[in-house]
């Protein structure tokens, strides 16, 4: 699970409790740890939000989640999420282009003869677990659905764009019919969660070589889950 909260904001942070309509924007993306045959490993590209959401109520939080098979949208391994969060303020957004890095976790967890861990985190990520802005590449290679480099009809590597375009309030009504659900803190303050509906890696063996858009779809079986909260976003974009 995604999430951009405010009350992880630190006090010096002078801002309302709550955003918007709109001044809220979530995505994620999902890493799959991959092996060659030389034994050296790299981040690929699982599957990403390749659209931003927003909440559609004035709210303090806005929280992303979505399912993915038992054993891994790609493929039994080590997987991680990368978490994006954007507020608007007035008439410029913050945050947006900061990922947080969940760490890794091994899908399905009941080997008794498990792969050996990721030894770095994917690119542009410090020792804060956060990549700032401007750190990760444009692009990155795709996972295929068993967890190898997805190679298109010339047998060359398929790339993807890692982040989504800035965010506008124009974009939110692409995602408006997204299901979603209301609930209430005790402090009064509104949680809008919105269910992010993914199919996993594309088969692109057919595809043009070049940079693809991973889509979305729906995907049966076990619920992958990640909080992450975002400290002061105008913070940490500098």
């Amino acid at each position: 699970m995604s999430q951009a909260e405010l009350s992880a904001i630190p006090s010096d942070c002078i801002l309302p409790w709550e955003r918007n309509s709109g001044w809220l924007a979530e995505g994620f993306i999902i890493y799959k740890w991959y092996v060659d045959a030389q034994g050296d490993g790299s981040w690929l590209i699982c599957d990403r939000t390749d659209q931003w959401y927003f909440n559609t109520e004035p709210a303090s939080t806005m929280r992303l989640t979505s399912t993915a098979p038992a054993g891994g949208a790609c493929g039994s391994g080590y997987y991680g999420l990368g978490n994006l969060a954007g507020m608007k303020d007035s008439n410029a957004w913050y945050g947006w282009d900061v990922m947080m890095w969940s760490g890794s976790h091994l899908l399905p967890d009941t080997s008794f003869a498990a792969p050996s861990a990721p030894t770095e985190a994917p690119p542009g990520v410090n020792a804060d677990n956060v990549a700032p802005a401007g750190s990760m590449p444009d692009t990155m290679p795709v996972s295929d659905s068993n967890g190898k480099p997805a190679l298109d009809a010339s047998g060359n590597p398929v790339e993807t764009q890692i982040l989504p375009e800035a965010p506008t309030e124009a974009k939110s009504l692409s995602t408006a019919n997204a299901p979603r659900h209301f609930t209430t803190a005790e402090n009064g303050a509104t949680i809008e969660e919105v269910e992010v509906l993914l199919d996993g890696p594309r088969k692109v063996g057919t595809q043009p070589q070049g940079t693809q858009q991973l889509r979305r779809g729906s995907l049966p079986a076990s619920e992958l889950r990640r909080d992450e909260e975002r400290q002061c976003v105008s913070h940490q974009t500098r």
